[in-house]
């Protein structure tokens, strides 16, 4: 059997299971069995246009979205502010079941659709935003890059970047295109001014035959700007850090305290606060000795992308979370929450071949 149809006969054997233990009282065993343990959701943004769908776990629809949060607002698990949850889960008082809501980047859906869904149903949130591209206010140039070729019907095109030969580029499968998109946007990055990577990457998508509207205005690739965090903050998001370019920490670790600093410096001005000592991993990718220089900068706990419920006593500086997505049913996202399936991937899913965690369709480059 090929590795493929392997992962596709697993997770069918998977939801077919979770769907019997909810439908025979599974579910609410795993909850009484795990009533202590904290539970965090994890979102990007959403997809608010029309046409090609992108970025599974990157880019939920709205509507998808709204039924979660109205599910979750019905569901008798008690959501807790950040702070709130941390405190009490290292006191041993947390209520039982209790789940915090997370959002990575600081999308500009994440402003414009997710916030008043939140406001409406009174549910508390943390964005964790990184702030260059917010500053800048230019599309994420390796995601919007990913999408144009994902979506490119043109086979082959030929580009000539200032600083490179012509470069021939034969789109073939998903992954293949992902590989193009990331050197690509390596190649756009060399170039020096913003300017400069703007004008190639709208020459890219004229030879991809991929159009900038409606999603360029919409601002589909963009993050908040400085107004906007400001707003939200305003309006009770809990903006907290999330590096200023986005870097991968287990790679990069020695630029990690700077990276902090921009990133707080930014976000205290366009929020007017420095309470900002909560840490989201870019990417997920996670280095133990990070917690030492995150305590060193006076932060007090950080996210994976690694999924997971947490018990008392749990690392916080290594905190597991459920990343939802397009792709997730209702019986996976009830049995994350109710920790199903924490008891399923420790058991039956322990058996079967490994799976990488959970993470956006394509990593960020930082700029």
């Amino acid at each position: 059997m090929q590795e493929g149809q392997a992962g596709v006969d697993n997770n069918a054997m998977k939801q077919t299971l979770l769907e019997l233990a909810r439908m025979t009282g599974g579910f609410a065993i795993a909850r009484h069995a795990l009533t202590r343990h904290l539970r965090i959701l994890g979102y990007h943004g959403l997809w608010i246009i029309p046409g090609f769908q992108f970025g599974d776990r990157l880019f939920i629809g709205p509507d998808q979205f709204e039924r979660r949060m109205n599910w979750l607002k019905n569901s008798g698990y008690p959501v807790l502010g950040l702070d709130e949850a941390l405190a009490a889960l290292a006191a041993g008082t947390l209520p039982d079941n209790s789940v915090v809501i997370t959002i990575d980047d600081g999308w500009k859906s994440t402003y414009t659709h997710m916030l008043p869904i939140l406001e409406q149903l009174k549910l508390p949130a943390t964005v964790y935003v990184t702030s260059w591209y917010a500053e800048k206010q230019t599309p994420v140039l390796n995601v919007a890059l990913n999408y144009v070729l994902q979506s490119s019907t043109v086979p082959i095109f030929t580009w000539q970047s200032p600083a490179h030969p012509a470069l021939t580029l034969r789109l073939g499968d998903k992954q293949n295109r992902q590989s193009i998109a990331l050197k690509l946007d390596r190649m756009l990055h060399e170039l020096p001014t913003v300017g400069e990577r703007l004008h190639e990457f709208r020459q890219i998508c004229e030879l991809a035959d991929v159009s900038t509207e409606p999603w360029w205005s919409a601002g589909q690739f963009h993050l908040m700007n400085r107004e906007e965090i400001n707003l939200a903050h305003q309006r009770g998001l809990n903006i907290q850090l999330h590096t200023h370019r986005h870097i991968n920490v287990d790679v990069e670790m020695g630029m990690l305290p700077a990276e902090l600093a921009d990133n707080r410096s930014f976000l205290a001005a366009a929020c007017g606060s420095d309470h900002l000592d909560h840490f989201c991993y870019p990417n997920g990718r996670f280095d133990p000795a990070a917690a030492e220089v995150l305590a060193s900068a006076g932060v007090r706990s950080a996210v994976l992308t690694e999924r997971g419920l947490n018990p008392p006593g749990a690392n916080p500086y290594a905190l597991r979370r459920f990343l939802d997505g397009r792709s997730v049913t209702q019986a996976e996202f009830e049995a994350y929450m109710c920790g199903a399936l924490d008891l399923y991937e420790a058991g039956i899913g322990r058996l079967l071949p490994a799976r990488p965690a959970a993470k956006s369709d394509l990593g960020w480059l930082h700029a």
